[in-house]
């Protein structure tokens, strides 16, 4: 950290080279922990500058108050290097704007994916009621991550009732979860002929699964069962139209 303060020091100084500025700006896109290093420095030099802005503001009311026969020492204010330090801070401020479109609108759809599933499907609801039931027997377990014995509840259930939509939806989470892919596969593409639901994420998590799954043809794919997920107004729709916005 402190051979970084000087560095950034030297580059906001003006004491880089053309080709030191170029890669100094070019680690401040690539390297985050630097950019906040960066960010922290021009905080400090922002707090220093409003310091100095208000003691301008307290010389100012006193000479207002004064009687004009008594001198008023006015406060030494670096003008020319808070100026030079505004003008950097503003080069910056596009260097980040320039990082968080790139990192907004480019990212690995793995890693999209990796993110959706441990935010949405780490946990299912459980309905809490009297009466035994093995479906929320199996959520309950897969709330407590026991992914194999609530998914062996689950297709169970299936064996019993072949019609059993959101159990199936169920299974093919734990699935995924579980990285069998081909496994999700099916159910996901087995719910997508049930058109007639109001609510169904098949489609989407058909496309969620090719995403983590990453495999040649796999991101193609994906694209297409967002955009029909997008098209077709079904759920997901806002994710599936936030990741076709980046580039990947």
């Amino acid at each position: 950290m402190e051979n970084n303060f000087e560095y950034i020091d030297n580059y906001f100084g003006g004491n880089l080279s053309p080709d030191g500025k170029k890669q100094f700006e070019q680690r401040i896109v690539e390297d985050r922990d630097f950019a906040e290093e960066v960010a922290f420095y021009l905080s400090a030099k922002q707090a220093s500058k409003e310091e100095m802005i208000s003691e301008k503001k307290e010389w100012f009311r006193l000479l207002a108050n004064q009687p004009s026969s008594i001198p008023i020492r006015r406060p030494v204010i670096q003008v020319r290097r808070l100026w030079k330090y505004a003008a950097v801070a503003a080069v910056i401020a596009c260097i980040f704007f320039a990082w968080y479109l790139t990192s907004v609108r480019s990212a690995s759809p793995q890693q999209m994916a990796k993110e959706y599933i441990e935010k949405n499907l780490r946990t299912m609801p459980v309905t809490m009621g009297i009466r035994k039931d093995s479906t929320q027997d199996g959520l309950r377990l897969y709330n407590d991550n026991q992914l194999d014995s609530s998914l062996k509840l689950f297709e169970n259930i299936i064996q019993r009732d072949s019609s059993n939509f959101s159990v199936k939806n169920y299974a093919g989470i734990v699935y995924l979860r579980l990285e069998n892919y081909d496994k999700a596969l099916a159910y996901f593409q087995d719910l997508e002929k049930y058109t007639s639901l109001y609510s169904n994420p098949a489609t989407f998590y058909h496309a969620l699964t090719l995403m983590k799954r990453n495999q040649p043809g796999d991101k193609q794919q994906a694209r297409r069962l967002l955009e029909q997920v997008s098209k077709n107004d079904l759920e997901e729709k806002e994710t599936a139209q936030l990741w076709l916005k980046k580039k990947w």
